[in-house]
């Protein structure tokens, strides 16, 4: 069941991802600070997550007028387009209705970046129910009402049901929509990961983080002459929690690590190899990959890897769409 907390929660995706990825571009500065395992950044980012409550405002807000600059597209009744992902239009007036939502449970430092960032994940949901349609998965009516009858029960009410709805710049209509859009995610979400069950491929390896390209390639030449990965890595890295133990990242999954595309790299090499440099927001490193096995995914990490693998699946939807913003 998707309690009213549930859905509160659903509301603030976006800003935890707009967060996240504020965090991501200061790492990227020339004067770069020491960071910690990347493993261990996920691990926090989804406890930060989890801990997140958002009271709900007791006014409502006005939507945000949509006045279409010059040349934007407009559909057959006049509606301004903002976006278009497989010819799907994602209207101007549905972007500034999710937009004074937010207004109206947060407060909000940078208007334009959390509109940006909204689109980006009004675009990822037309992607998902494409996903979901081209697999036969749908919700009925019957499932979302039965959803809505258990958080009218919660409400004590159907008149605080309404004013909960009114707090939140919900109509009927639209919270229906929302929430069939939150049971079709939750249920592609479920098929993605069913796979990290049991035992699934797992890398052990171990890294060098650095500031840039130029030192890692220096360091590079200096492994491949003999020196010890290890050592220089305890010398060199800027992970402060793992350069101690030789730049130990210990076992990991898909999923699993901050960086994707770093597992990716580590996944793709023989246990000895080395690569590098790999850029990512968090500097540039040197991997080398140590031991390969299927291993089961600790319980307490499940969580934080079935949503690594969902993003995963997720950018490989926006890598082979087709996707117009305006």
């Amino acid at each position: 069941m998707l309690s009213l907390k549930n859905i509160s929660l659903v509301s603030v995706a976006c800003v935890m991802l707009l967060l996240g990825a504020c965090a991501g571009q200061a790492n990227t500065s020339a004067s770069q600070p020491e960071v910690e395992n990347a493993a261990d950044i996920n691990e926090q980012a989804v406890a930060q997550a989890a801990a997140v409550e958002v009271v709900a405002a007791q006014q409502t807000t006005e939507p945000v007028p949509s006045e279409a600059p010059a040349g934007m597209p407009v559909n057959a009744d006049g509606e301004t387009i903002v976006a278009r992902v497989n010819s799907v239009e994602i209207l101007e007036s549905e972007l500034n209705r999710a937009l004074a939502r937010y207004q109206s449970q947060i407060e909000v430092l940078d208007l334009d970046a959390l509109r940006t960032d909204i689109l980006n994940s009004m675009i990822e949901q037309v992607l998902i129910e494409q996903a979901a349609a081209a697999q036969n998965i749908t919700v009925s009516d019957a499932e979302v009402q039965a959803e809505i009858d258990a958080n009218i029960q919660i409400a004590g009410s159907p008149e605080a049901w309404q004013q909960w709805l009114a707090n939140n710049l919900y109509t009927e209509e639209e919270f229906r929509e929302t929430l069939r859009e939150t049971l079709i995610t939750a249920r592609m979400r479920d098929i993605v990961t069913q796979g990290i069950h049991g035992d699934v491929p797992h890398v052990h390896a171990r890294h060098i983080l650095v500031a840039t390209e130029a030192e890692a390639n220096e360091l590079l030449a200096r492994i491949n002459n003999g020196e010890d990965f290890g050592a220089l890595a305890a010398a060199h890295s800027s992970d402060v929690t793992t350069r101690e133990q030789g730049g130990d990242l210990g076992w990991f999954a898909q999923g699993e690590l901050l960086e994707p595309y770093l597992a990716e790299v580590a996944f793709s090499l023989e246990p000895g190899q080395v690569a590098g440099p790999v850029a990512t927001a968090l500097g540039f490193h040197l991997i080398q990959t140590l031991e390969k096995a299927d291993r089961p995914i600790p319980e307490e990490k499940l969580p934080m890897v079935a949503q690594g693998q969902f993003e995963l699946w997720l950018a490989g939807l926006i890598s082979q769409a087709t996707i117009e913003v305006y």
